[in-house]
C-alpha cells in the first residue's frame, strides 16, 4: 500500500508539470478552517463574537453576584455565586477580546475597510471595537490595547483609564466616520443592516455609558460629559441594540440554552430582584422568570439559602421560545435613565422627572419620584442578565446588597485574568493582581459598604 501510495504521488507529481501539487493554494486550503476572510466574513464573526460576550459566562456571573439570579444545587452555578473563581474560570472571555473575532479581527477589517476608502464600514466597526474593549476594561481594570493585535505576542497592558480615554476618542472618530458617504456594510450587519443613524446613536450611548463608568474616580463632572452625549442617543426603541437569534445551534440565545441544559436548574430567580419587581408591579416579572411551584414568584436568598420553593428562569417568556429571544444589549430605556441620572445629580430630581417618567410609562407603570435610588433601582430591574447593571452597582452601590459570604467584606469589583494571559505575559499588571476581595479597578477605588 505504502509503494503504491508512493508511485501515485511520483505520476501526480509529474502531472502537475514539475510544479508541487501539496503546496498549490487549493491543496492546502481546508474549507473549514480558512486562512484568510472577506471583510464581510470577518464583521460576521465579529458582531456574533460580541453578543457571546455580552450573553455569555460573565453575564450569567454578574447576575448572581448582582442577587437577580442566583445559583443553587451545589455545582459550578452555586460555587461561582458565593465568589469561588479562578484565572481559568473566564479564560475564554478574556482570551475572546482578541482571538475568534476579536480585536485582531477587528483590526484587519478596518485595514480593510480604509483600503477600499469605506468609512462608513470603519465607523461600525469602530464601535464595535469600543463596545468589545471597553466591556474588557469594565471587567479586568488594564488590559492589553495600544500594543495588542500586532506582533508582540506579549502586548503590554494600558491602564484602565487611559483605555477609556482612547475609547471615547474611538467613538468620536467611529461617529464622523459614520456621517461619511460611503457604502457602508450593508446587509452583512446583521444587527443593523449598515443602519448610519443607529450606529450612530449606539456609539453616543455608548459614550455616555463609559462616562458614566468613571465618575467614581473623576467626580461629578463625568456627568456632564454622560449627558451630552446620551442627549444624541438611541432616540426609540426601534434603535436599540438587540441581539439576533435563531433555531441554529450556532445562533441560539446562550441563556435559553443553559437554562434548557442539564445545568439550568441551578440558576433561578434572584431574591433582591424579585421583591423589587413584586413591590413595583413591575409587568416583566413573566419575562424574566417561571412561577415557582406555588403558582407564584419567589426569589432565592443567597445569604440565608433559602426558601426551598423559588422561581426557575426557565419558564420565563425569555426562554418560552426555546432559544431565540433577542436579548437587550444596549437600549433606548437605559439610555432614558442615563439621562436621568446625569441630570439628577446636575440639575435636580424635577430635570430628571421625565426620563424616568418615559420608562415607567413605556411599561404601564405609574410616576415615581425621581431619586438616585428610584433611577438606579428602575435600571436594575431593566439590566436583568446585563453586565451593566454590575458597572451601575459599583458606582452607585445601589441597590442595597450584601455579600453572598459573610466572610467577604464587599461583592467583588472585577473576574480574575485568564489563566493563558497569566502564564504566558510578564507585564507587572498580572503580577500586582491581588485577592478577588480586595483587589479594585482603578476606576471603582471604594467598595460598597
Amino acid at each position: 500500500m505504502r509503494r503504491s501510495l508512493i508511485v501515485g504521488l511520483a505520476l501526480l507529481v509529474g502531472a502537475a508539470d514539475c510544479k508541487n501539487f501539496l503546496t498549490e493554494d487549493k491543496a492546502v486550503r481546508d474549507p473549514n478552517n480558512p486562512s484568510s476572510a472577506t471583510r464581510n466574513q470577518l464583521l460576521a464573526g465579529i458582531e456574533a463574537q460580541m453578543l457571546d460576550q455580552q450573553e455569555g459566562g460573565v453575564a450569567m456571573i454578574v447576575c448572581q453576584w448582582m442577587q437577580q439570579c442566583a445559583g443553587t444545587a451545589g455545582r459550578f452555578v452555586e460555587v461561582q455565586g458565593k465568589y469561588v473563581i479562578s484565572n481559568s474560570s473566564f479564560n475564554g472571555n478574556f482570551n475572546g477580546l482578541y482571538t475568534g473575532g476579536g480585536l485582531v479581527s477587528i483590526r484587519a477589517a478596518e485595514a480593510s475597510a480604509d483600503a477600499d476608502a469605506d468609512p462608513v464600514y470603519r465607523g461600525v466597526l469602530e464601535v464595535l471595537e469600543a463596545m468589545q474593549i471597553g466591556w474588557g476594561a469594565d471587567i479586568w481594570g488594564d488590559i492589553p490595547y495600544s500594543d495588542a493585535a500586532g506582533a508582540n505576542p506579549t502586548p503590554k497592558f494600558d491602564a484602565q483609564m487611559a483605555i477609556y480615554d482612547a475609547l471615547q476618542t474611538l467613538l468620536d472618530k467611529a461617529i464622523t466616520d459614520l456621517g461619511a458617504s460611503s457604502p457602508g456594510p450593508g446587509a452583512a450587519d446583521f444587527l443593523f443592516g449598515g443602519n448610519k443613524t443607529k450606529w450612530t446613536q449606539l456609539a453616543n450611548t455608548m459614550k455616555a455609558r463609559l462616562y458614566l463608568h468613571t465618575v467614581e474616580k473623576l467626580g461629578t463632572g463625568q456627568y456632564a460629559k454622560a449627558l451630552a452625549a446620551a442627549q444624541k442617543g438611541i432616540s426609540s426603541t426601534s434603535n436599540s441594540l438587540l441581539a439576533v437569534h435563531n433555531s441554529p445551534t450556532s445562533e441560539r440565545n446562550l441563556w435559553a440554552q443553559f437554562q434548557l441544559s442539564s445545568f439550568g436548574n441551578d440558576l433561578v430567580a434572584g431574591k433582591v430582584l424579585v421583591d423589587l419587581m413584586k413591590a413595583d408591579n413591575d409587568p416583566r416579572l413573566a419575562e424574566y422568570f417561571g412561577k415557582d411551584a406555588n403558582g407564584q414568584y419567589t426569589g432565592f436568598d443567597v445569604r440565608s439559602n433559602s426558601p426551598d420553593v423559588v422561581s426557575p428562569i426557565a419558564g420565563s417568556i425569555r426562554t418560552s421560545s426555546p432559544y431565540t429571544f433577542p436579548q437587550p444589549i444596549v437600549t433606548w430605556e437605559e439610555n432614558q435613565l442615563i439621562l436621568a441620572e446625569a441630570n439628577f445629580v446636575l440639575n435636580g430630581p424635577a430635570a430628571a422627572q421625565p426620563y424616568l417618567d418615559a420608562v415607567r410609562s413605556s411599561l404601564g407603570k405609574p410616576s415615581k419620584p425621581a431619586t438616585l435610588r428610584s433611577i438606579i433601582e428602575e435600571k436594575y430591574m431593566l439590566l436583568y442578565q446585563n453586565v451593566e447593571a454590575w458597572n451601575d452597582y459599583k458606582r452607585t452601590c445601589l441597590p442595597t446588597l450584601q455579600p453572598a459570604v459573610p466572610s467577604f467584606s464587599a461583592i467583588p469589583g472585577r473576574l480574575l485574568y485568564g489563566e493563558t494571559e497569566s502564564q504566558t505575559n510578564s507585564d507587572p499588571a498580572l503580577k500586582n493582581e491581588g485577592p478577588l476581595q480586595s483587589f479594585r479597578n482603578a476606576n471603582d477605588p471604594n467598595a460598597c459598604p
